[in-house]
């Protein structure tokens, strides 16, 4: 079904509305008239467990929608500012269901609801669609609280206007959709974007998708995206989308209700998403994970020079160094070269490195903040450098202007541990071998 608007009637409308109240107070066999306009509709301050038109769509039709744009549609063809209301395909659709008929013209012509005059009106609405020629369907993947992984329809109809729906297996035998429907803003070459307003959404909040697709849209069949919305607790969230192209909505419903995960797009999805805290701070310092963290990162900035010991008793040079108080480091190890940004562990006894290059982002490197002697520190690396792996504990001196010199005169990837004097080969011993 195209998810694009039709025109009806404010009369149609109207009558199409009073046979859904009908089917609702029947239904739950009480008085529309005793319910809250926000309650009737379900939408702002209603009680989800109590009855409105919302939960009973939802549990016809397993499909969600937004009680607000309902509302919003029936004041409209009330008002008659205009002949006609123009009024979402697939939200009609689910109206003409809740109330009992299969199809837009199996109510047009039985609903005792419906005058002859109205019947004669509409008679040639439904009709008006263009064909799904104009349409682009993708399957779309994304992961929610940074690791659950979601597949979705995304549907583009002459590169103007598109529909995301978000598949959810709320339920073991059949999945429940939420819907979006927005158009295209215009953004420039390469880049399609795509606001999705609340009123047309079937959770009523905001959303807001970028997609990069290169130089031909419908030659590629993977495009890459990253959205903007709100989760369903309403705290800000963004992250990356994959979408797959598809040759039409039966192959396109088939793949999204398929369980199978592509695990190359969830290991590029996995992690890809934040959250905004849905509790603000009261001031800066509730935003630390550590209490103390600009004490010990204070205390920490410095050069470190120290050594990793391989297996062949071999010490493999690490230069370690913290810049500023905001924990920006650098860090080096077989003259491969690192940067980033050092964090405080919640329990404030390690800074943990975060590596800001994409080709090193499962190397590792962490720094005890207790020194073990005065200016003498312990850390743990876990580097892929080539073809091997640095995996263990990592000794380093802090500010040493001795052993500076001496590596500034060595600059071999491996050094004899003969090569050292007494005292530094001393503290190898203790804490580097096991």
């Amino acid at each position: 079904m195209n998810n694009r608007g039709i025109e009806i009637s404010n009369g149609f409308m109207l009558s199409l509305h009073t046979e859904l109240l009908t089917t609702f107070s029947k239904f739950y066999s009480l008085e529309t008239k005793t319910l809250t306009v926000f309650q009737l509709y379900g939408f702002g301050s209603y009680d989800e467990k109590r009855p409105s038109i919302k939960g009973f769509i939802t549990e016809v039709t397993g499909q969600w929608i937004n009680g607000k744009y309902l509302y919003n549609k029936t004041r409209e063809a009330e008002k008659g500012n205009a002949k006609f209301i123009k009024l979402r395909r697939d939200y009609l659709s689910l109206l003409i269901l809740t109330v009992g008929y299969d199809s837009y013209t199996q109510y047009l012509n039985n609903s005792p609801f419906l005058s002859p005059e109205i019947r004669k009106e509409e008679g040639s609405n439904f009709h008006e669609v263009s064909n799904d020629i104009d349409a682009l369907y993708y399957v779309g993947y994304y992961v929610e609280d940074r690791q659950y992984y979601i597949k979705s329809k995304f549907t583009i109809y002459k590169m103007k206007t598109a529909s995301w729906e978000i598949l959810y297996w709320e339920k073991n035998y059949e999945p429940t959709f939420y819907s979006y429907f927005g158009k295209c803003v215009p953004t420039g070459e390469s880049a399609l974007s795509f606001y999705f307003s609340k009123e047309n959404s079937s959770l009523n909040k905001e959303c807001f998708v970028n997609i990069f697709y290169g130089n031909n849209m419908q030659t590629k069949p993977v495009l890459l995206g990253a959205y903007c919305g709100f989760d369903r607790s309403n705290n800000p969230v963004i992250g990356k989308l994959v979408f797959e192209q598809v040759n039409d909505a039966d192959e396109q419903n088939d793949k999204v209700r398929s369980k199978e995960i592509n695990p190359i797009f969830h290991h590029y999805l996995y992690s890809q998403r934040m959250e905004v805290d849905g509790i603000l701070p009261h001031k800066d310092s509730d935003l630390s994970v550590s209490l103390n963290r600009l004490e010990i990162v204070y205390f920490l900035i410095g050069d470190y020079l120290g050594f990793y010991l391989d297996k062949n008793n071999y010490l493999i040079p690490v230069f370690f160094e913290i810049i500023n108080e905001l924990g920006e480091l650098k860090f080096k190890v077989n003259n491969t070269n690192f940067k980033g940004i050092g964090r405080i562990s919640r329990t404030e006894n390690y800074l943990i490195s975060e590596f800001s290059e994409k080709n090193t982002s499962f190397s590792q490197f962490s720094l005890q903040v207790q020194p073990l002697e005065r200016d003498l520190f312990l850390g743990h690396m876990l580097v892929y450098s080539g073809a091997n792996v640095l995996n263990g504990k990592v000794l380093l001196w802090k500010n040493n202007k001795k052993l500076k010199k001496f590596m500034e005169q060595n600059k071999e990837f491996y050094l004899n541990i003969s090569d050292f004097e007494e005292s530094i080969v001393d503290k190898i011993g203790q804490y580097l071998k096991d």
